[in-house]
């Protein structure tokens, strides 16, 4: 099967695969049919998928480019279906090494699910955290707790919100510990941050590639985050502490989509995705945003007829990308 590709969610529960290249439904590999279907699915940024069953909870992470479940895990209960679909799922590392977190991270919500596979005792553990608040009207003085989104895994550790001066930091010792780094006021006020008009906003996406940290801004013009009008791409100098803007993504590409997902594989070949692009995908309009890092170009294609309504869609990819 070819990878990456794109999956979209239905209603029924169903998880149909589509090129994106060849803009048509491909059929799932192996066990995959059966693996996607009436099943609740989250991807991760190293390709594996985490799978549950709603019927009956069981929970594992598989490779998608054959169906194989390579980690059993704790039946994760207590999240709805709806709230699953919608979350972020992050691994530390490899599910098979030691000392790796699977973490899902509720988008809309102050908690956190985690667990350790292999442990004698793992068990997915809730937790609720407090990070501060955010300011969600001035005037009306109205505001809600902060959450950890975007959130990207890098170097063992899980780095999120990135502020004009801070960026945020989640570790588990076993346990989680969330922390910040100072960093240099270098892009917030430049546009990259969409703060030149009050009506305009930045949808933005971190990214881990070959072990850097990257940050992604779409500019957008609309609440729907899909009227854009300008990108940047900025990468985490750590021992600067401060984002540099890039105009190449080393002949790599990025691969975002809506709830804050964003993953890196490598560009060109029988990929069909061009090096040094991020790809952005819009379900509802069923449309691929292309940003040419290179040549600061931002094109919307649409995907065609055959891509099935849907209001979620992932990027499936290689495990070993």
């Amino acid at each position: 099967m070819e990878l990456p590709c794109l999956a979209f969610h239905q209603c029924d529960r169903s998880t149909p695969l589509f090129s994106a290249s060849e803009q048509k439904r491909i059929v799932a590999a192996g066990d995959m049919d059966e693996i996607l279907k009436d099943k609740v699915v989250c991807p991760t940024a190293q390709g594996h998928l985490l799978v549950r069953d709603p019927a009956t909870s069981e929970t594992f992470l598989c490779n998608p480019r054959n169906g194989d479940k390579i980690t059993h895990l704790p039946p994760l209960r207590g999240i709805e279906d709806s709230v699953l679909m919608d979350s972020h799922c992050l691994l530390s590392g490899e599910p098979t090494a030691p000392g790796c977190v699977v973490l899902l991270v509720e988008p809309g919500d102050t908690s956190i699910w985690y667990v350790h596979p292999g442990d004698d005792d793992d068990q997915w553990v809730k937790h609720d955290y407090d990070i501060g608040t955010v300011v969600l009207d001035h005037d009306e003085g109205i505001y809600d707790k902060d959450v950890i989104c975007p959130i990207a895994a890098c170097r063992g550790k899980f780095y999120f919100n990135s502020l004009s001066t801070e960026l945020g930091v989640l570790e588990f010792c076993p346990g989680p510990v969330f922390s910040s780094i100072e960093i240099d006021d270098t892009v917030a006020f430049d546009g990259s941050y969409g703060y030149e008009d009050a009506n305009k906003q930045g949808d933005v996406h971190l990214v881990e590639s070959d072990g850097e940290l990257y940050m992604v801004t779409l500019l957008c013009t609309n609440t729907r985050r899909d009227g854009i009008y300008g990108a940047s791409v900025h990468v985490m100098d750590f021992a600067e502490r401060r984002w540099g803007k890039v105009n190449h993504l080393g002949g790599r590409v990025f691969l975002l989509s809506l709830f804050y997902f964003g993953a890196s594989c490598s560009g060109g070949g029988d990929r069909g995705l061009q090096k040094d692009c991020v790809y952005m995908v819009y379900p509802g309009k069923k449309a691929l945003l292309v940003f040419d890092v290179k040549e600061g170009t931002i094109e919307m294609q649409n995907l065609g007829d055959e891509v099935p309504a849907s209001d979620k869609a992932f990027w499936v990819l290689p495990t070993n990308p």
